[in-house]
């Protein structure tokens, strides 16, 4: 009788015995069919993986950011509002200044105090802040291209002690290479101040005498207004309200309906413009715009004056 090996697999006796002959399929020849319901493998094939697009090259993904403009950056404001009062002290222009605040605020001295303080203007001059802003008696920020102001609190208010205007504005021109417009009291004269030329009315009755070869080295470079800033007829006075109001009186003072050269001879007054100021005798206030060679104005100087007080006018930069 055989003996059994040890180590052989027991037969199941409940397994069934194929027949003679008959060929047992291998298991792992047969195919693999999944049970009812999902699947238990993803389906083959290529699969698709989500990337950023890249931009093509020349493009950007995303537009340029905005260069910082001079008004950003405190040193570069510093040094252009420099630059501007370097230039504009001493000028026809601040001579024209004078020459109307002497008028405006009469009995204050302003000519002399202003004269005799021209070269301390650089170390009195405060930067635009919080107690800058209230010593111009304004709201007062920053913007791109300069000092900002709202109006907002002397909106419909008129002064008692203003006169209504009689008569239309007149044109003056205390020095040579500046002219004034008053728009308050045209019959108030704006006496030069320190020299020998008396006050007189520009020819060709308020005409600019203005070179027809267009803006030149001999044509006014600024021009002194003396008016109520909100006449101006906006809330927030910026650079650009201001220098649309000035080409508004401007070109409503030099432009006569009746004379129509007049009007090319206002264009040209505009266009060789450098320097415009403005003077609110109501507000104690005055601004002072440069306008660069690409016709960009700018707000880099405002100054207060206290008619009611001995206090010498305050400078304000950007």
């Amino acid at each position: 009788m055989a003996v059994p090996d040890p180590g052989a697999a027991v037969p199941d006796p409940g397994a069934a015995v194929p027949d003679a002959g008959t060929t047992v399929p291998d298991p792992v020849d047969e195919p693999f069919l999944p049970s009812k319901g999902l699947s238990v493998a993803p389906p083959g094939g290529r699969q698709e993986q989500w990337a950023p697009r890249l931009p093509e090259r020349g493009l950007s993904a995303e537009p340029p950011a905005a260069l910082p403009g001079p008004m950003d950056d405190p040193a570069r404001r510093k040094a252009l509002a420099d630059a501007f009062v370097a230039e504009f002290v001493g000028s026809t222009t601040w001579r024209a200044t004078l020459a109307v605040l002497e008028g405006a605020f009469p009995g204050l001295g302003m000519a002399a105090t202003l004269s005799r303080r021209t070269d301390e203007l650089w170390r009195t001059m405060e930067g635009l802040d919080r107690r800058a802003a209230a010593n111009l008696g304004l709201p007062a920020w920053l913007d791109d291209a300069g000092m900002v102001f709202d109006l907002s609190a002397h909106l419909n208010v008129r002064s008692a002690s203003r006169p209504l205007r009689s008569g239309a504005p007149r044109v003056s021109r205390p020095y040579v290479g500046a002219f004034v417009i008053d728009t308050l009291d045209p019959l108030r004269y704006h006496r030069a101040v320190g020299g020998p030329l008396a006050p007189r009315d520009l020819p060709g009755e308020g005409a600019l005498p203005v070179s027809s070869a267009g803006a030149g080295e001999g044509d006014d470079s600024g021009v002194v207004i003396v008016a109520n800033l909100t006449s101006a007829g906006v809330r927030v006075l910026d650079s650009a309200a201001l220098w649309r109001y000035a080409g508004r009186v401007i070109t409503g003072t030099l432009h006569e309906a009746v004379r129509p050269e007049t009007k090319a001879r206002a264009r040209r007054a505009l266009r060789a413009l450098r320097r415009v100021v403005f003077v609110d005798p109501d507000l104690g206030l005055g601004l002072c715009l440069q306008i660069d060679a690409a016709r960009t104005p700018r707000c880099l100087l405002a100054f207060s004056v206290d008619r009611t007080d001995a206090v010498e006018p305050q400078f304000v930069r950007p």
